[in-house]
Protein backbone atom coordinates (compact mmCIF):
# COMPACT_ATOMS: atom_id res chain seq x y z
CA UNK A 1 0.00 0.00 0.00
CA UNK A 2 1.24 3.44 -0.89
CA UNK A 3 2.24 5.58 2.12
CA UNK A 4 0.53 8.66 0.66
CA UNK A 5 -2.74 6.74 0.24
CA UNK A 6 -2.46 5.44 3.80
CA UNK A 7 -2.16 8.97 5.25
CA UNK A 8 -5.04 10.24 3.11
CA UNK A 9 -7.27 7.43 4.35
CA UNK A 10 -6.16 7.95 7.95
CA UNK A 11 -6.86 11.71 7.82
CA UNK A 12 -10.25 11.07 6.20
CA UNK A 13 -11.10 8.52 8.89
CA UNK A 14 -10.02 10.85 11.73
CA UNK A 15 -11.98 13.79 10.26
CA UNK A 16 -15.06 11.57 9.91
CA UNK A 17 -14.79 10.33 13.51
CA UNK A 18 -14.24 13.84 14.90
CA UNK A 19 -17.14 15.16 12.78
CA UNK A 20 -19.43 12.41 14.03
CA UNK A 21 -18.42 13.07 17.64
CA UNK A 22 -18.98 16.85 17.33
CA UNK A 23 -22.38 16.31 15.68
CA UNK A 24 -23.37 13.83 18.39
CA UNK A 25 -22.24 16.18 21.15
CA UNK A 26 -24.13 19.15 19.67
CA UNK A 27 -27.27 17.05 19.18
CA UNK A 28 -27.11 15.76 22.75
CA UNK A 29 -26.64 19.28 24.08
CA UNK A 30 -29.60 20.54 22.03
CA UNK A 31 -31.79 17.64 23.19
CA UNK A 32 -30.99 18.29 26.86
CA UNK A 33 -31.73 22.00 26.43
CA UNK A 34 -35.03 21.25 24.67
CA UNK A 35 -36.06 18.84 27.45
CA UNK A 36 -35.14 21.40 30.11
CA UNK A 37 -37.14 24.09 28.32
CA UNK A 38 -40.13 21.77 27.86
CA UNK A 39 -40.13 20.76 31.53
CA UNK A 40 -39.80 24.37 32.70
CA UNK A 41 -42.65 25.53 30.46
CA UNK A 42 -44.90 22.67 31.59
CA UNK A 43 -44.36 23.39 35.28
CA UNK A 44 -44.79 27.15 34.86
CA UNK A 45 -48.01 26.71 32.88
CA UNK A 46 -49.36 24.52 35.67
CA UNK A 47 -48.25 27.08 38.26
CA UNK A 48 -50.01 29.80 36.28
CA UNK A 49 -53.21 27.73 36.19
CA UNK A 50 -53.10 27.06 39.94
CA UNK A 51 -52.49 30.73 40.73
CA UNK A 52 -55.22 31.90 38.39
CA UNK A 53 -57.75 29.43 39.76
CA UNK A 54 -57.00 30.59 43.30
CA UNK A 55 -57.33 34.26 42.42
CA UNK A 56 -60.68 35.70 43.50
CA UNK A 57 -61.89 32.23 44.48
CA UNK A 58 -65.19 31.87 46.32
CA UNK A 59 -63.48 29.76 49.00
CA UNK A 60 -59.86 30.97 49.17
CA UNK A 61 -58.85 28.61 51.98
CA UNK A 62 -59.53 25.58 49.80
CA UNK A 63 -57.00 26.97 47.31
CA UNK A 64 -54.12 27.36 49.78
CA UNK A 65 -52.44 24.03 48.83
CA UNK A 66 -52.56 25.00 45.14
CA UNK A 67 -51.08 28.42 45.95
CA UNK A 68 -48.29 26.86 48.01
CA UNK A 69 -47.44 24.43 45.23
CA UNK A 70 -47.49 27.13 42.54
CA UNK A 71 -45.24 29.44 44.57
CA UNK A 72 -42.80 26.57 45.15
CA UNK A 73 -42.66 25.78 41.42
CA UNK A 74 -42.10 29.44 40.56
CA UNK A 75 -39.29 29.71 43.10
CA UNK A 76 -37.68 26.65 41.54
CA UNK A 77 -38.18 27.33 37.83
CA UNK A 78 -39.21 30.97 37.43
CA UNK A 79 -37.16 33.94 36.35
CA UNK A 80 -35.50 36.08 39.01
CA UNK A 81 -38.30 38.65 38.65
CA UNK A 82 -40.92 35.94 39.10
CA UNK A 83 -39.15 34.65 42.19
CA UNK A 84 -39.11 38.19 43.60
CA UNK A 85 -42.83 38.65 42.83
CA UNK A 86 -43.65 35.25 44.36
CA UNK A 87 -41.74 36.18 47.50
CA UNK A 88 -43.53 39.54 47.74
CA UNK A 89 -46.89 37.79 47.30
CA UNK A 90 -46.00 35.22 49.96
CA UNK A 91 -44.88 37.88 52.42
CA UNK A 92 -48.05 39.92 51.83
CA UNK A 93 -50.21 36.81 52.32
CA UNK A 94 -48.37 35.95 55.54
CA UNK A 95 -48.89 39.45 56.92
CA UNK A 96 -52.43 40.25 55.79
CA UNK A 97 -53.98 36.94 54.63
CA UNK A 98 -54.71 38.68 51.32
CA UNK A 99 -52.55 39.84 48.43
CA UNK A 100 -52.76 40.66 44.75
CA UNK A 101 -51.37 38.03 42.43
CA UNK A 102 -52.02 40.01 39.24
CA UNK A 103 -48.45 41.22 38.68
CA UNK A 104 -47.01 37.73 39.10
CA UNK A 105 -49.63 36.25 36.77
CA UNK A 106 -48.94 38.91 34.14
CA UNK A 107 -45.19 38.27 34.32
CA UNK A 108 -45.71 34.51 34.05
CA UNK A 109 -48.05 34.99 31.08
CA UNK A 110 -45.59 37.31 29.33
CA UNK A 111 -42.56 35.05 29.80
CA UNK A 112 -44.48 31.92 28.81
CA UNK A 113 -45.73 33.61 25.64
CA UNK A 114 -42.13 34.51 24.76
CA UNK A 115 -40.96 30.93 25.44
CA UNK A 116 -43.79 29.55 23.30
CA UNK A 117 -43.06 32.10 20.57
CA UNK A 118 -46.54 33.61 20.78
CA UNK A 119 -47.26 37.24 20.09
CA UNK A 120 -47.23 39.52 23.13
CA UNK A 121 -50.52 40.71 24.60
CA UNK A 122 -51.07 43.90 26.54
CA UNK A 123 -54.57 43.26 27.85
CA UNK A 124 -55.00 42.86 31.59
CA UNK A 125 -55.78 39.40 32.88
CA UNK A 126 -59.47 38.82 33.59
CA UNK A 127 -60.60 36.30 36.20
CA UNK A 128 -63.96 34.86 35.21
CA UNK A 129 -65.83 33.53 38.23
CA UNK A 130 -69.43 32.32 38.33
CA UNK A 131 -71.17 32.64 41.66
CA UNK A 132 -74.26 30.76 42.67
CA UNK A 133 -76.93 33.29 43.47
CA UNK A 134 -79.76 32.24 45.80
Amino acid sequence: MDEKLFWQLLVTFVVAIVGWWVAHWLTSKRDVENERRKLRITYLIEAYRRLESASHAADPKSKYPALESAIADIQLLGTSRQVTLARAFSNEMALHRTASIDELLADLRDSLRVELRLEPVSEKIVHLRFKDEP
